[in-house]
């Protein structure tokens, strides 16, 4: 799946960890760049509704039951990683600190401000698409 379009499908879609067990529902994509594929799934789960986790989506494909995708990560893994509160955004230090923990390089660019402010948040990630476009 490399179409942007491919990946807004799943959103509200649960996603698995790499055993088939739930993580979550997708709430939103995050991109590095315009014209990339998502990167990140931001999930939530039912059972703590306020707290969001970030998923790589490097090597995710669609689950066997065809309804969510897969991830290539552990569930342990995935509960262990930086995460925010409902509606809050990752800062610039809590990405790197993300990379870091699944073990991806944070790419060595930065965003410019005028980028930075238009989608609301700091740092080199930016959403798919807005929240108000569910």
């Amino acid at each position: 799946m490399t179409q942007a379009t491919e990946w807004v499908a799943y959103r509200g879609a649960p996603l698995y960890d790499e055993d088939g067990n739930v993580i979550g529902n997708i709430e939103e994509l995050l991109i590095e760049t315009d014209d990339g594929p998502p990167i990140w799934a931001v999930v939530v789960n039912e059972a703590a509704p306020a707290r969001r986790s970030y998923v790589p989506m490097r090597g995710a494909r669609r689950s066997e039951d065809g309804q969510g995708l897969q991830a290539s990560v552990s569930g342990e893994t995935v509960r262990d990683a930086p995460s925010t509160q409902h509606d809050d955004d990752l800062s610039g230090e809590q990405e790197r600190q993300l990379y870091e923990h699944y073990g991806q390089t944070y790419p060595d660019r930065q965003t410019s401000e005028e980028s930075s402010s238009e989608n609301g948040k700091p740092g080199l990630l930016q959403r798919l698409l807005g929240r108000d476009s569910r």
